[in-house]
C-alpha cells in the first residue's frame, strides 16, 4: 500500500466536498411536496455555502503546501428579500 502524502489527503477531501456540493445542489433543485415554504431548499443552499467555504480552505491549504502565496477568499450570501 502506497503511503499517502498530505497533499493526496487534501485532494481526496476536496473531491469529497465537491461531490457533496453537487449532490446537495441536485437535491435542492428537486421539488419537495412536503416543503411548502422552501425551508428544506434554504437549508440545502446554506449547507452548500458551508461546503464551498470548506473547499476554499482545502484549496488554500494545498496551495500553501506547494509554497504558493495564500489568498483570502470571502464567500458572501445575499439576503433574498423576495420571500418577505
Amino acid at each position: 500500500m502506497k503511503a499517502r502524502t498530505v497533499e493526496d489527503l487534501l485532494q481526496s477531501q476536496l473531491a469529497a466536498c465537491v461531490a457533496a456540493t453537487e449532490d446537495c445542489l441536485a437535491h435542492s433543485r428537486q421539488l419537495q411536496a412536503d416543503d411548502e415554504y422552501g425551508e428544506g431548499r434554504r437549508n440545502d443552499v446554506a449547507y452548500v455555502a458551508k461546503l464551498m467555504k470548506a473547499s476554499a480552505r482545502l484549496a488554500a491549504a494545498m496551495a500553501q503546501l506547494r509554497g504558493e502565496r495564500r489568498q483570502t477568499i470571502h464567500v458572501r450570501r445575499s439576503v433574498d428579500k423576495r420571500g418577505e
